[in-house]
């Protein structure tokens, strides 16, 4: 009966608009503020995790490309070089990507944990002040490559000599 109804009851001139009208905008990803207890949130600490385990492992590799002179016993491995190179880069890249999630990601305000309510702080000013005065240094500083470019200044200091 009710459907009969609404057939009856609603224009066709309605029909191409959606089910459920909302007047809310909606928000571009990179304006949005992320919750620290989300599951996207969660995911990516999991995965950035095992990205630093293995530029962890990656760095080393950098002093196993050792310099050579006229005719020294050691070579260099181009192919090593290469490939640990473009992982390096993938790395920092996600350490790049992860220092923007920072900016973008909400905490817990500090005076709400006394009394448990654990507020969350959404304010992208706040963020990022809190962001700048805590932990941006190091990971700017984590993200910088100085490995690669040591063994590029030797490279280019041996074929200016």
């Amino acid at each position: 009966m009710s459907s009969d109804f609404y057939r009856f009851a609603v224009s066709s001139h309605f029909s191409s608009f959606p089910k459920s009208f909302s007047l809310r905008k909606k928000v571009p990803w990179w304006y949005q503020i992320l919750d620290p207890r989300s599951k996207f949130v969660a995911k990516w600490n999991r995965t950035f995790l095992y990205v630093c385990i293995v530029a962890l492992f990656l760095d080393p590799l950098y002093f196993y490309f050792p310099i050579t002179g006229d005719k020294a016993c050691m070579q260099t491995d181009i192919v090593l070089r290469v490939f640990v190179t473009f992982l390096r880069t993938v790395a920092d890249l996600f350490f790049l990507f992860h220092m923007v999630l920072k900016f973008r990601t909400a905490y817990i305000s500090p005076t709400s944990r006394v009394y448990g309510r654990k507020e969350l702080v959404t304010d992208p000013r706040d963020i990022a002040s809190r962001y700048l005065k805590s932990d941006f240094i190091i990971d700017l500083l984590a993200t910088l490559p100085p490995p690669r470019f040591q063994n590029h200044v030797a490279v280019v200091m041996q074929i200016a000599t």
